[in-house]
């Protein structure tokens, strides 16, 4: 008989697959948008925009868990993870343009 990881092991798979990349990403793009060229108006999008990344994913791991499984989940979050980053740089970017860069 298989025995099957235990939940809180997902946890912390999940926890560690937005965590991460969020803390670096945030410093990243708080570095390209808020900091160059004094883009002060940006601080409060490029805020925003960790925290919606990190609510929206936490939602699809949420609801991948529930719906299939645990490695499911996992797998969830970390291509939400990817795929998001990529968005909210490319609209921080846009962004950026028309707050005045």
């Amino acid at each position: 008989m298989v025995n099957p990881t235990p939940a809180f092991i997902w946890v912390i798979v999940i926890a560690i697959t937005i965590a991460i990349p969020a803390v670096v990403m945030y410093l990243v793009t708080t570095f390209l948008f808020a900091f160059s060229g004094g883009q002060y108006r940006m601080v409060a999008v490029v805020n925003y925009a960790a925290l919606a990344m990190i609510a929206i994913t936490l939602l699809a791991a949420a609801i991948a868990w529930r719906a299939r499984s645990a490695a499911v989940a996992a797998v969830t979050a970390a291509a939400v993870t990817l795929g998001g980053w990529v968005a909210t740089v490319v609209t921080e970017w846009v962004l950026s343009f028309s707050l005045g860069a």
